[in-house]
Order: C-alpha cells, then structure tokens, then sequence
C-alpha cells in the first residue's frame, strides 16, 4: 500500500514539474531582453570640448567630443564630401570657374574680376565667395579633429601682386642684377601680376596655428606635422587639392609648396586625387576632350 502511495506521489511531482517548465519558460523574458539604444546625433549646436580654434574660441566641428565616442558623426552640414557622389573620382570634371588654370602661360584676362567676401574669424582674408563656405568648413573641421590651422593669405588684388613683384625686382636691381635677369629671378619668388592664384581669389596659403606663431616663413617642413597629415587626408573633402605637389614641379613649374592649396570644387579634387594629376594635367585632359 505504502508503495502504491509513493508511486502516486512520484507521478503528480513529475507531472507538476512538467507543467511548469512549459508554461514558465517565456522565449521574450523581460528578465534577458534589453532595449537596443539608439544612437545619438549631436545637435548642430553641440561642440567638443578638446577643440578650438587658433583665437582660442573653442568653435568647432560638431561631434568631436573629448570622449572619442566612434558612435557620434560630425554633423554634415560641416563636412562637404556628403555631396559627393560614388562617381566623382572617375568621371572628368567639365572645365568651370573651379578649375581656371592661372600661371606664367595662362595669366588671367586683363578684364578679369571676381566677387570674394571676407572669411569667418579673418576679417583681412577673403575668397571667391562661392568657395567661402567650403574654405571654412575646412578650417573648422580641422580645428574640431585637434589640428587648427592658421590661413596665412587668400586672395590679392592684381595690383597687390604687381606691388609685391615690382619690389622683388628693385631688390635685385639693387644688386647690380640687369634688369631682364632682375625680372627673372623675381618671378622665381613672387609671381608676375595676373599669373598667381591669389589673384584668381581661389588659392589659401595655409598652416599650422602653432607653425604660425614659431616660424618666420613658409617652408617644405611644414609636411612634417599632424596639421599637414590632416590637409592630406581630408581637403578634397572640401574641394581642395594640395596645388604644387613634390612630383609635380615639372609641369607646374612651381617648387614643392605643401602650404600652398587651391579650390578646384569637389567633383574635380576627387578625380585629381584619384588620378594623380596637377591642374595643369586636368587641364590638359579637358582640352584633348574638347
């Protein structure tokens, strides 16, 4: 009898234990499942708190916070390449206002003019205006990845550059130099008026804020720091290129200048990037094309 009972018992405990292990078990248990996060954007408004720029304003670029955080994304209207299409580094660029090749066989026509405006913190610099905004996007975005950079000069007037090259020429007359040879060893320094960039108002000497404040001059050790690693990497971004490379100076004609960048538009610095070619080259590729 005693057996039966136990038997009995041991029957209704397995069939309890089995009841309440297939009702228990809930495959969505609140008790396991987390809510997925959602990403956060920053604002337009929110700034990083390791970032400013050379006057120490503390301006930067959107989602560059101290907390190194991979998941926040500048904001795009500061970053310029979200325009750029898949097809800008194989399709050639048409010839445009962009892409105006200025130098001692292409000086601007004497009738030449170009509307600038002042750029943002330089109230002593401007550009053509339609290349403003994509200049200080530049230099914004630079300060709010940790390299702020100083632009040293823009745009100059043709009558600027002819006071600057005619003063060049009087030093070496100066120097007992004949007045042709004078003129010849001006041009290596200051280009004759209407053949500088500067002029065509789409051309920015730029370094470091620190070079700035510890050099004298511009010099080819400015490819050693962070600031030109930074340019390198990211002004076709912003429509720029680094205009007279170290193995371009053949066809430039123009020594190796890594201060010195030029706004030729996205589309167009994408596919000189991407084929390796100075403006002259572009240019070049644009007449054969008709």
């Amino acid at each position: 009898m005693v057996r039966k009972i136990v038997s009995l018992l041991t029957v209704c405990l397995l069939a309890a234990a089995l009841f309440c292990g297939c009702w228990g078990k809930d495959d969505s248990s609140s008790s396991s499942a987390q809510a997925t996060p959602t990403p956060t954007t920053p604002s337009s408004g929110s700034l990083g708190a390791d970032s400013m720029m050379p006057d120490g304003s503390g301006t930067t670029v959107p989602g560059n916070s101290s907390s190194g955080s991979s998941s926040v994304m500048p904001d795009e209207s500061m970053r310029p390449d979200s325009g750029m299409d898949n097809n800008s580094a194989s399709v050639r660029p048409t010839a445009n206002w962009g892409t105006m090749l200025v130098n001692a066989e292409n000086p601007l026509p004497g009738d030449f003019s170009v509307k600038t405006r002042s750029i943002e913190k330089y109230p002593d610099r401007s550009f053509d205006e339609r290349a403003a905004a994509d200049l200080e996007a530049m230099l914004n975005a630079a300060a709010g990845d940790g390299c702020p950079l100083y632009l040293v000069s823009t745009y100059r007037s043709v009558a600027r550059q002819k006071a600057l090259y005619e003063r060049k020429v009087n030093f070496y007359l100066s120097k007992n130099y004949e007045p042709e040879l004078a003129k010849e060893q001006a041009a290596k320094w200051v280009a004759a008026p209407g053949t500088s960039e500067h002029n065509l108002g789409l051309a920015a000497d730029i370094v470091s804020a620190k070079w700035y404040n510890t050099h004298d001059d511009l010099t080819e050790e400015f490819e050693d720091t962070p600031e030109f690693e930074w340019l390198m990497a990211h002004c076709v971004e912003y429509g720029f290129v680094l205009r007279y490379p170290s193995d371009k100076t053949g066809t430039t004609g123009i020594g190796y200048e890594p201060w010195h960048y030029r706004y030729v538009g996205r589309d167009a610095a994408a596919y000189m990037k991407a084929h390796n070619l100075c403006l002259e080259e572009l240019h070049a590729e644009q007449l054969a094309a008709g």
